[in-house]
């Protein structure tokens, strides 16, 4: 491919890039348009960022047949997509019913796309599993028993699929379309125009210092990145590349240094304001407001770092690992300088969410307030030739990010409207609850071990979606969180706490000094002893713990 080439495909990426940052960053705020075509529409642009710049958001070198293969593959796209949004009225008076053999054609061409969008963003097992899904409907009636279904032929799941807003334009794809885009542009555009460094600064500051202080700079510095950016791949390609040789230049050993920095990237996606994509659908599933999800979300999200940061602790302690040298921890002036990058968005997000002004409105504003700062340097000096150059690349991450969300929403949704017309949703649901004769904490055993299953090649909101369409009915039966009064909280947060700590210093073999096997498993055995939710059996786990510290 010849440099001419190369350079205009790569104008027409960044060209798209900004038209989908501007539809999405507006469209939510001061556009309306009906839910068919707003849907159709953000599938459209990420069909253009996917077949046109791949996973890496840029334009890559290729032969000329797969050159064609991608142009031919955008064109078919965006003609399904375009035809859905012109001939909406229509489409939504057909109620389900394929008109001939051409939709019927779109609609499997329009499958296709999606499943290759998504092999292209991420690894084949979302589409494999997609793939698997289809096949039991086309093929479950031959299932013998109660996960066996009624027969459907090809048309009338096409139809179904291609035709309603149960289908591939569900509630999924809404949600990426109405919702998660404009949070990931305005992740994208904190970290680009300065939040990222404001990050680093201070999570250096913090916990520079102390031991293991790099592994523990990693673990702040990923749940601040994570609080806005709610992707763990792009967590650790950002914290990564400043944590990592850091851990390594100290001594940490290299798997050492990848773990930390992959547990604490991944706990990003937990963490409030922002979070992952998944707290987006979990707020439309479940009919609650995105606010009060952010809010029950922090006490997990402390508590998942807490373990982190905790379990680095005992082990440097036990393996020797120093913090950093004084002359590498900023000072608190600059600290705070460079944390403004980050605590001006952050600060107008909350004063509109708090207001109660709708989360895509609160990003409008909070994002619109990152591109004055593109003009400044960390030390709040006029930097303007190098604004243009951080607004690009915000755009292309935040369009790249935007992209892959689209596909993933896209494929699952396809997997939720198959559960939900064959009725697999309500068999799993009843099969959990018979296993488990009722019990609550089998039930989240079996429901825990489906999503770490599905964690294993499949991004984090498809196992989510996949996890809840399962155990979501189940858990509502035995509760929500935070439900309890504000003691009853304390002492679980308390007994969590607690438990964390023991089961990580077992683990890790160091308390107040290295710990023999009898005692690791003492530990282990006093924090397990303290999860479980009966007094008498925590006192004797709480016991066994202070033993262990005090002799």
């Amino acid at each position: 491919m010849n440099n001419h080439l190369k350079n205009t495909l790569q104008t027409l990426l960044l060209t798209v890039s900004i038209l989908f940052a501007l539809f999405q960053l507006i469209l939510p705020v001061y556009g309306f348009l009906p839910i068919l075509r707003t849907r159709a529409l953000n599938l459209a642009f990420a069909f253009i960022i996917i077949f046109l710049g791949g996973k890496k958001g840029r334009i890559e070198e290729k032969d000329f047949l797969r050159r064609i293969l991608d142009l031919l593959l955008l064109s078919a796209g965006v003609g399904i997509t375009i035809y859905v949004f012109i001939d909406y009225p229509n489409i939504i008076e057909q109620y389900g019913v394929s008109t001939g053999t051409g939709q019927i054609i779109m609609g499997l061409a329009l499958v296709f796309l999606i499943l290759e969008a998504a092999r292209r963003m991420i690894k084949p097992a979302l589409p494999i599993i997609v793939l698997l899904f289809i096949l039991y409907a086309v093929f479950g009636h031959l299932i013998p028993g109660k996960f066996g279904h009624p027969q459907y032929d090809i048309s009338t799941l096409v139809s179904m699929l291609f035709l309603t807003t149960g289908g591939i334009w569900g509630l999924l794809l809404g949600v990426s379309a109405d919702v998660i885009a404009i949070f990931v542009f305005l992740g994208s555009f904190i970290v680009n125009t300065g939040g990222g460094t404001g990050f680093m600064k201070l999570s250096v500051k913090v916990a520079g210092k102390y031991v293991g202080g790099p592994a523990k700079v990693s673990t702040i510095s990923s749940a601040l990145f994570g609080s806005i950016s709610g992707s763990a791949s792009a967590n650790v390609a950002t914290t990564g590349s400043f944590t990592i040789p850091m851990m390594k230049r100290l001594g940490y050993k290299p798997e050492l240094a990848a773990a930390v920095e992959a547990v604490a990237s991944t706990g990003g996606q937990i963490m409030p304001p922002i979070m992952g994509a998944g707290a987006f659908v979990m707020a439309q599933l479940i009919e609650m407001p995105y606010l009060e999800i952010a809010l029950k979300a922090m006490l997990p999200a402390l508590l998942y770092f807490f373990a982190v940061g905790i379990g680095i602790h005992f082990y440097s302690r036990r393996a020797g690992y120093a913090g950093l040298p004084p002359d590498e921890i900023p000072g608190i002036k600059e600290t705070i300088r460079t944390s403004w990058f980050f605590i001006i968005p952050f600060a107008i997000l909350a004063f509109w969410l708090f207001n109660n002004y709708t989360p895509q409105y609160a990003a409008f504003w909070a994002a619109l307030s990152t591109i004055p700062l593109a003009v400044f340097r960390e030390d709040w000096k006029l930097e303007i030739k190098k604004a243009p150059a951080k607004l690009e690349k915000a755009v292309l991450n935040g369009a790249k990010q935007a992209a892959l969300i689209a596909s993933i929403t896209a494929s699952a949704q396809i997997i939720i409207a198959i559960i939900a017309f064959t009725g697999l949703g309500v068999k799993l649901t009843s099969s959990i609850l018979s296993i488990s004769e009722g019990n609550l904490f089998i039930s989240l055993i079996l429901i825990g071990i489906t999503s770490i299953i599905l964690g294993m090649e499949v991004p984090t909101t498809a196992a989510y979606i996949v996890a809840v369409v399962v155990g979501g009915p189940v858990l509502v039966q035995f509760g929500l969180l935070l439900m309890g009064t504000p003691p009853e909280i304390i002492m679980s947060v308390v007994r969590a706490a607690l438990a964390i700590s023991f089961v990580s210093a077992g683990f890790m073999g160091f308390f107040r000094k290295e710990l023999g096997t009898f005692k690791r498993g003492l530990m282990i055995t006093a924090g397990i002893l303290l999860i479980v939710k009966f007094l008498p059996l925590n006192i004797i786990g709480l016991v066994l713990g202070i033993v262990v510290f005090i002799f």
